[in-house]
């Protein structure tokens, strides 16, 4: 039976933890969290954005 790496690898796919590790490093390692912490200032900084749009349309 062909493991989950195997059959990724064969599909060309890549597996998103390994990405991340790769990228930000290990979850909890310093580098890993200063990340998460800047994706979640981006995602809510775009809901903001998004709710006073929303809000503005409604106005009108």
């Amino acid at each position: 039976m062909k493991t989950k790496k195997e059959i990724l690898k064969e599909n060309g796919l890549t597996n998103i933890d390994e990405l991340m590790d790769v990228q930000f490093g290990k979850p909890g390692t310093p580098e890993r969290e200063r990340f998460r912490e800047e994706a979640r200032t981006y995602v809510n900084g775009h809901t903001k954005t998004a709710e006073c749009r929303n809000s503005q349309k409604k106005r009108k």
